[in-house]
């Protein structure tokens, strides 16, 4: 996905989230509205993490003349933000359901650092 396309899907996620989050609360939104925030927001977070990634690969390509096969590498990158993407989501679960301590949260990065891993050694 381009540029223009991927901060397109971003700001209307934003909007999506924005208003679920101002028109309900999740006790009369039901297991629907939880379930549709947090798609809107895993899908914001994949956006935005996949422009950073882009953003930073152009800069970088055009500091230390990086070249590279852009098609491997846009799918590569939409893998990575995928992954990192769902840090947060799962975070925000976590968060609603109870406490989340320092072990959660080495566990959540432990799971990312294993899935990042494994994109880097399958892609």
């Amino acid at each position: 996905m381009g540029m223009k396309i991927t901060s397109f899907i971003a700001l209307v996620a934003l909007i999506l989230t924005a208003v679920i989050l101002n028109a309900t609360n999740p006790s009369s939104a039901g297991p629907f509205g939880i379930l549709v925030f947090f798609v809107c927001l895993y899908i914001l977070f994949i956006c935005l993490t996949y422009v950073v990634f882009l953003t930073s690969e152009r800069i970088a390509a055009k500091f230390f003349n990086f070249k590279n096969s852009r098609n491997e590498s846009k799918y590569k990158t939409y893998y990575y933000s995928t992954v990192i993407s769902l840090a947060p989501v799962i975070y925000v679960g976590m968060q609603s359901m109870g406490d989340v301590g320092i072990f959660e949260i080495l566990l959540l990065g432990v799971f990312e650092l294993l899935a990042c891993f494994f994109i880097h050694k399958r892609y």
